[in-house]
């Protein structure tokens, strides 16, 4: 099974501290992490492609690399600065110069899980707060068991219809939170929720439901995050239980 990654992040500003996002350096070193380890479904290095504070031209070229070799399963995260557009009824995803669509990152390929880790504010506003985190930080050391999580993890995805299911940190016209020391809330808490796994297979839509619940209680239902999915008993793996 073909597998790709791709992690984007774009911190914005760094003139600008009202602007500037320290967390988003942390959600894609957490989510390269994450990958590669067994919970995560043991990706290999060069299934994943990073992309940190890049120019519109690079992401694309990026996207479209992955388009042209037909993956049978792709992960995307997207970090950083967003609003909702009304023209396009979608989020809009800024880049370190210029800015791309929710469309631009979807439906790459027939099987996809993508995480949207970014504001949806109406009017465009950039402007971000800051939250006190989980108390622990999340840590995604390799198992030291006989199970082999990576045919696990592709087992469960071959199991699966094509699909897209996309995970929002929050609605339209909300902030979406960010920490400097673990980033961005919503993609904070998904890989805590994976770390805290006792499930064999913990699919997309299940890891969404109680990240979602963390988020809104420690937000006090401020961030309110959401998903798109299709309506299946088998939904695309987030991670595999120890």
């Amino acid at each position: 099974m073909k597998r790709r990654a791709l992690i984007i992040g774009n911190s914005g500003n760094n003139n600008n501290p009202k602007e500037y996002l320290e967390g988003v350096k942390k959600d894609v070193a957490n989510y390269h992490k994450f990958l590669k380890s067994n919970i995560g479904g043991n990706w290999y290095e060069q299934e994943i492609i990073l992309s940190l504070d890049e120019t519109k031209k690079q992401v694309i070229n990026k996207i479209e690399k992955i388009k042209n070799e037909n993956p049978d399963l792709l992960f995307v995260l997207f970090s950083g600065h967003g609003s909702y557009s009304k023209l396009y009824e979608c989020r809009k995803l800024y880049l370190f110069d210029e800015h791309i669509y929710e469309k631009d990152l979807t439906y790459i390929t027939d099987k996809q899980v993508t995480i949207l880790d970014t504001c949806a504010g109406i009017e465009d506003d950039l402007i971000l707060d800051s939250i006190t985190m989980m108390e622990s930080k999340a840590s995604f050391e390799d198992y030291k068991t006989p199970k082999n999580y990576r045919i696990l993890y592709q087992n469960a995805v071959m199991q699966c219809p094509s699909q897209q299911v996309v995970l929002y940190s929050s609605s339209i016209d909300e902030s979406s939170q960010d920490d400097s020391e673990l980033g961005g809330y919503f993609a904070y808490n998904l890989l805590k929720v994976a770390q805290n796994n006792k499930q064999e297979i913990l699919n997309s839509k299940e890891a969404y439901f109680y990240a979602k619940k963390i988020v809104q209680e420690k937000t006090k239902k401020e961030q309110n995050p959401q998903c798109s999915c299709i309506k299946s008993e088998k939904i695309l793996p987030f991670s595999i239980g120890e």
